[in-house]
């Protein structure tokens, strides 16, 4: 029998000019799968079950402080899901809906 695999695959793409850098990490399902520079971006993939997935981004700032979001994203069956995350400089943290969720055959 096929394996019905499916991925899920998060991208955030390096941001233009910022001042500073900064850790940004994610989370899958609340365990800790990346932890990169936020000037760096991400592009972070893994197979994973169809159904919906809690995808956690932090964005660490100075004096302990740091930015939280999270998102619910879908995987179907047999395809690879795809989320975009953007930055929103207005208010310092990810975009309350990734950029892009697109679906496409594996």
């Amino acid at each position: 029998m096929l394996s019905r695999v499916s991925v899920l695959r998060v991208i955030f793409p390096q941001p233009g000019f910022f001042i500073g850098d900064t850790r940004l990490s994610l989370a899958v399902n609340g365990y800790g799968v990346l932890e990169t520079s936020f000037m760096g971006g991400l592009d972070w993939w893994a197979e994973m079950p169809p159904g919906w997935h809690a995808v956690e981004t932090t964005i660490a700032a100075p004096h302990g402080f740091s930015r939280k979001k999270m998102y619910r994203l879908e995987v179907r069956p047999e395809l690879v899901t795809i989320a975009v995350l953007d930055y929103s400089r207005m208010w310092g943290n990810m975009t309350d809906s990734p950029k892009s969720v697109t679906f496409v055959p594996r």
